[in-house]
């Protein structure tokens, strides 16, 4: 009897050690568990964080397109309408040109015809 309850003291002392074992193990567990939660929980954070600054990227981006779009629309009209300003700015000097050659033969016909009145009135006199 004292062989069994020996046996059984060692077991019981062996079953508390096993447990106090189990017990520390399961406690690095939590722990390790615990730290990889919140690892995980900072990945998925940094993967929202991360997702977001691409939708912001991507609206900039787009927004950049459009403004880009519309600055080369812009462009394009203005160099229509100065191409047209440029045709009715040369219009306007063949038309200037074309007037001083008129002034000028006026000018110049005018002289005749005040010479030959001259001429006429210096014959009329004699």
């Amino acid at each position: 009897m004292e062989k069994d309850k020996s046996s059984f003291l060692s077991r019981m002392n062996q079953n508390e050690l096993e447990l106090s074992e189990a017990r520390n193990k399961l406690k690095q567990l939590e722990k390790e568990n615990k730290t990889l939660m919140r690892e995980n929980q900072t990945m998925m954070n940094d993967k929202d964080r991360m997702a977001r600054e691409k939708m912001e990227a991507l609206n900039e981006k787009n927004i950049t397109k459009a403004g880009v779009n519309a600055l080369t629309r812009e462009i394009e009209y203005l160099r229509k309408q100065t191409e047209g300003e440029k045709s009715n700015i040369i219009g306007l000097i063949r038309d200037r040109d074309m007037m001083g050659k008129l002034i000028q033969k006026a000018e110049d016909d005018n002289s005749k015809n005040k010479e030959e009145l001259i001429a006429t009135i210096n014959e009329v006199k004699k």
